[in-house]
């Protein structure tokens, strides 16, 4: 074989790797699985998995593999990685962290609070009471108070990522999620925390928060059941769960994968738990304005 011809095959050659590297330039996708957000056991969790990984399959995306992640620094670990994911599923937090598109997002608005427990009072488990409700000088109090006070919420939560961007509490304790212990722990944290002259601060979503109680938790201080308890909305509302995407994806995957979830058939309640949609789902792709936006209400880079 001459020279040029082994020149001509060389070349050939780097072609053909080259253009291999570059349709493998991402694999899988990472998925902020809602039942480990939850603390649920290892079943519910991978019941979840395999419900989102057969939804996505038929898109086109890679499902190869799909991991689950707990918060943002899992997804910024997953962008060195030689073939980065393809695709993030899961909240705005981890989502726009990842620096990819927003393709399908559910619209259905998160209000998120701080549920304050605070002084000793009369009532045996009452109801938290809305800031709103308090006399102007009284609000005024609960809120200097308040930045003086440690809050709990869930670590690259959507609901603790907004209470700091409006800096409403002196100090936000996160908390990683893990079997046994997600969401429905920070109550008891806060419970434990709680002393009658220090108040304690619980990061919840806001219609959460108006309907607690501290009947089935228990602190280091009986009178925990006295507390008063008052609920501090965020001014931000954040949207929920969605599909960000890497911007070299083939359009055709990402135009597939924004009408799979525009129009859920017929979903089981499991593939429900499993893209984190409660009653209403609204999954659309949001406009550049609105991602600016989002991430200013969430003090991420813009």
């Amino acid at each position: 074989m001459g020279a040029p011809m082994k020149r001509t095959l060389l070349l050939l050659c780097l072609s053909a790797c080259g253009l291999s590297a570059q349709a493998q330039s991402c694999e899988g996708g990472l998925y902020l699985n809602p039942q480990v957000i939850r603390g649920e056991g290892a079943s519910q969790t991978e019941a979840a998995l395999k419900e989102l990984i057969e939804f996505i399959r038929p898109t086109g995306l890679s499902v190869s593999p799909v991991i689950n992640i707990r918060e943002t620094q899992d997804v910024l670990t997953a962008l060195k990685r030689p073939a980065p994911p393809c695709w993030v599923y899961g909240n705005p937090v981890v989502g726009l962290a990842s620096g990819y598109r927003a393709v399908a997002v559910n619209l259905d608005p998160i209000q998120s609070a701080v549920l304050i427990l605070g002084d000793i009072g009369t009532t045996k488990d009452g109801k938290p009471v809305a800031l709103a409700s308090l006399p102007p000088d009284q609000q005024a109090k609960v809120l200097a108070k308040l930045k003086t006070t440690t809050c709990f919420g869930m670590k690259s939560g959507v609901t603790t990522a907004l209470v700091q961007a409006q800096s409403l509490c002196g100090k936000v304790e996160e908390v990683t999620p893990q079997q046994g212990l997600g969401q429905s722990y920070l109550p008891t944290k806060a419970a434990f925390y709680w002393q009658p002259d220090r108040w304690a601060g619980l990061i919840t979503r806001k219609q959460t928060a108006e309907g607690s109680t501290m009947k089935n938790h228990y602190g280091k201080d009986e009178r925990i059941h006295l507390v008063q308890m008052v609920v501090v909305p965020a001014t931000n509302p954040s949207w929920g769960y969605g599909l960000y995407v890497r911007p070299d994806v083939p359009a055709d995957a990402v135009k597939k994968a924004v009408a799979q979830f525009a129009v859920l058939k017929n979903p089981t309640p499991l593939l429900l738990k499993a893209l984190d949609v409660g009653g209403k789902s609204e999954f659309s792709t949001p406009p550049e304005a609105a991602v600016q936006k989002m991430k200013q209400s969430l003090a991420l880079p813009s």
